[in-house]
């Protein structure tokens, strides 16, 4: 078995949203769905999707218990590990959550590892995730700036009051914050073995 090292990035977000994580090559593809919720910082209120292949267009995708109770068929992601699915350096794993937001999410394997880590890890990353329900990059984008400008309450994004705005986000989220020690004790708790 191999582990990878791979940086995981939130696409098309300006500046990169992005995390490093060393992996181990055994972790079925619905145990990598918990450790990159934790990893980005979302919370797990969604759906979400694996697909292999570069054309979004063609690409195959991995179904979800929950895809399989609605009548759907395919490869379920709890069946296949991601050393299955990648094994070289270069090789991209998609990630789609929350379908409505739109977070599509790219793994790159950055090196391929002889000697795997027991459980995932951070090494580094930047910026913080976007907080659940924010209206995807456009949303986001929006709420950055409000945050960055210092909650101008003239200002506020999705129509809400700066105190409603305020009590919704997260405690202490600032879109330029990612504390890597905060996302490896995110990690540590996670049952994924």
């Amino acid at each position: 078995m191999w582990g990878f090292r791979v940086r995981v990035d939130l696409m098309y977000a300006k500046p990169p949203i992005w995390r490093r994580l060393v992996l181990p090559g055994d972790l079925m593809l619905d145990e990598l769905h918990v450790v990159l919720q934790a990893a980005m910082g979302w919370q797990d209120g969604h759906l979400h999707k694996f697909g292999v292949g570069g054309d979004r267009r063609r690409r195959a995708y991995f179904v979800t218990g929950f895809d399989l109770s609605e009548g759907d068929d395919g490869v379920v992601e709890d069946s296949v590990r991601l050393d299955q699915v990648v094994s070289d350096k270069g090789e991209r794993l998609f990630y789609d959550y929350d379908f409505g937001d739109g977070w599509e999410h790219v793994l790159v394997v950055e090196d391929v590892l002889d000697d795997p880590p027991s459980a995932p890890v951070c090494l580094t990353g930047r910026m913080a995730c976007p907080p659940e329900d924010c209206g995807g990059l456009g949303g986001y984008e929006e709420l950055a700036a409000w945050v960055r400008g210092g909650y101008d309450p003239r200002a506020t994004p999705m129509g809400l009051g700066a105190q409603e705005m305020r009590d919704w986000l997260p405690r202490d989220w600032h879109p330029d914050r990612f504390s890597v020690a905060e996302t490896n004790d995110a990690l540590a708790v996670l049952n994924t073995r």
